[in-house]
């Protein structure tokens, strides 16, 4: 029984980060517009400022890794198992 519980564990940690994997990588497809004929109104400036579409994704997606890896961190540290097992 123990090892079940130790397999379902596993299986639920390798769900999880292939989640947050899966999430990354389809961020950085979006980032990857920038550069393809399709993401040519990245370029341009937004309103009378100085800052581009592009900037401010950039900018976006930084703010929103930091935020997926805070959540990936606490996910993880709440199913940590007391013995100090994973």
């Amino acid at each position: 029984m123990d090892e079940r519980r130790t397999l379902a564990a596993i299986r639920r940690r390798t769900r999880r980060r292939l989640g947050f994997s899966l999430a990354v990588l389809v961020l950085y497809f979006g980032y990857v517009l920038n550069y393809l004929p399709s993401g040519a109104f990245l370029g341009r400036r937004i309103g009378e400022s100085q800052v581009t579409g592009s900037l401010l994704m950039f900018a976006g997606l930084i703010v929103f890794f930091i935020l997926l890896e805070l959540v990936f961190l606490a996910l993880n540290r709440e199913s940590r198992d007391p013995e100090g097992e994973g």
